[in-house]
């Protein structure tokens, strides 16, 4: 467990995202430990050479993981991790190394067992993948299917399924290009909805702080059951877009940003792109919030009804917020990580 914490809290540091007590507590555990010392000391070093490149680092995470016994993330299980936000080319690199030393410790830290189905209770040992904000990651599962993972999210998941059913969980936003399996339906379960598919492409958003969740089926068929009445059980066709608010839901369809029917709204996240179209304010700040990390407070609450249609990609959050002014009078003031909108 020392191993393990070590890990987690070396991640933490070389990301910048360490907390005081953390830092204390880290601080204790090299000075007690000849062998920690030697491997902070050797990937902090090499964290600093700005003008050496970055092919040793493979050789640097094997280490910790052989040293923190860890041999579940593989090609045959995570095949691809992208982080996307940093314009600098070395601070990505150093960005995704950090992010990598970080999925090993979540890892070595996440196997759990939890009860959880909508008939029966079932055990089973599982794995947890988290996303940071502006973060997007990738993962194949066992069975082959691509799930893409939104910023500020969390994937629950089996290294391998067993059973009549393929099961995780989720909590955020993620695409779903699931394996065929005739045999093993795949669901996914979320705190709004359970989605049962065979084999299909779809994308759920359902976060908590966002007023309602959100599916929409892309290709083959998809049954979404409601959490709070199970005996509602509705069937989703391509290009269907189911709502949930509370005990209600609705059925719409996919939305474009325009006419010509090229941008995606659900799927333009995976692009690392902010679309969004007579979105209110509210709304689209929880977006924000997730994007970049800020928290936004509205001082008057009469502005988070506003709607709004835009298209951001490379911009920060500052020049996002400007570009809103254009269309709407309002004011915001930045400070530390807090936003005020009044």
């Amino acid at each position: 467990m020392e191993e393990e914490r070590f890990t987690e809290l070396l991640a933490k540091k070389l990301s910048g995202d360490i907390t005081p007590d953390e830092l204390a507590e880290f601080n204790r555990l090299i000075a007690g430990n000849t062998s920690f010392q030697k491997e902070y000391e050797l990937i902090r070093s090499y964290w600093m050479q700005d003008d050496e490149p970055y092919d040793n680092m493979v050789g640097i995470l094997e280490k910790i993981k052989q040293r923190a016994g860890i041999t579940d993330i593989d090609e045959n299980t995570v095949s691809v991790i992208e982080i996307h936000s940093p314009k600098n080319s070395r601070l990505w690199l150093r960005n995704i190394a950090a992010a990598a030393i970080a999925i090993i410790a979540l890892s070595a830290c996440f196997y759990f067992f939890r009860i959880y189905s909508p008939g029966h209770p079932v055990s089973a040992r599982l794995t947890e993948l988290k996303t940071n904000n502006g973060s997007i990651a990738k993962i194949r599962l066992a069975d082959g299917t691509l799930v893409t993972l939104n910023t500020l999210s969390t994937l629950t998941y089996p290294k391998n399924f067993t059973g009549k059913t393929r099961e995780v969980f989720l909590n955020g936003e993620a695409f779903f290009d699931v394996a065929k399996d005739h045999s093993h339906p795949f669901i996914v379960h979320t705190n709004q909805s359970d989605i049962q598919v065979l084999g299909t492409a779809f994308d759920i958003k359902s976060y908590k702080n966002d007023p309602q969740f959100e599916a929409t089926l892309f290709r083959g068929s998809i049954q979404a059951t409601l959490k709070d009445n199970p005996t509602i059980k509705v069937i989703l066709k391509p290009t269907d877009k189911l709502l949930i608010q509370h005990t209600s839901y609705s059925l719409t369809k996919e939305t474009y940003f325009d006419d010509s029917n090229t941008l995606n709204i659900e799927t333009a996240w995976m692009n690392n792109k902010l679309v969004f179209k007579n979105e209110p304010f509210e709304q689209l700040a929880n977006s924000l919030e997730r994007k970049y990390g800020n928290n936004i407070i509205f001082k008057n609450d009469l502005l988070k009804s506003i709607k709004f249609t835009g298209e951001f990609e490379k911009e920060d959050i500052n020049q996002i917020l400007l570009s809103l002014q254009i269309v709407t009078r309002f004011n915001y003031k930045i400070s530390g990580n807090n936003i005020y909108i009044f």
